[in-house]
C-alpha cells in the first residue's frame, strides 16, 4: 500500500497537476489580446490563413462582425475576435476551448498571434518566386 501510494506521488509531482492559472481580467485582456498596424480585412484573412496552416477547421466566419471559431478534430478549438481599431490598426482577441470549457491556454494564443503577426509582415505571396 504505501509503494504504491509513493508511486502515485511521484506521478503527479512528475506530471504537475493541471490546475489553470488564475488571471484578472486585466491580464487576460492583455494576454488574449494584441494590436496590428494593419487593416480589418488584411488582417481578418492572415487570422484564416493562420487557422488553415495549423490544421483548424473553420466553425464560424462572420467578416462584417469580426467572429471566427475553429477546432482541431482534437476536442480544442479557438474562438477569435477582431475589431477595427482605426483606419490601419485591428484589434484580435483570442480564446482557447478545450472539451467545451474555455481555458486560457498562453503559449497556443502566443503562437497564434505571433504567427498572424509573421504572415502580415510577410507580405503578399507571389506565385512562381
Amino acid at each position: 500500500m504505501r509503494w504504491m501510494l509513493l508511486s502515485l506521488l511521484m506521478l503527479a509531482a512528475i506530471t504537475g497537476c493541471a490546475v489553470d492559472q488564475k488571471y484578472s481580467q486585466t491580464e487576460l485582456n492583455a494576454l488574449q489580446t494584441r494590436e496590428f498596424d494593419y487593416p480589418f480585412d488584411a488582417t481578418f484573412d492572415a487570422t484564416v490563413g493562420v487557422l488553415f496552416d495549423r490544421g483548424y477547421t473553420i466553425l464560424t466566419c462572420d467578416k462584417r462582425a469580426g467572429l471566427l471559431s475553429a477546432g482541431n478534430g482534437h476536442n480544442a478549438s479557438v474562438q477569435i475576435k477582431l475589431d477595427q481599431a482605426g483606419p490601419r490598426r485591428t484589434s484580435v482577441r483570442i480564446s482557447t476551448v478545450y472539451g467545451g470549457q474555455a481555458r486560457v491556454d498562453k503559449d497556443k494564443i502566443d503562437e497564434f498571434l505571433n504567427l498572424i503577426d509573421r504572415r502580415l509582415t510577410a507580405g503578399p505571396v507571389r506565385r512562381g518566386q
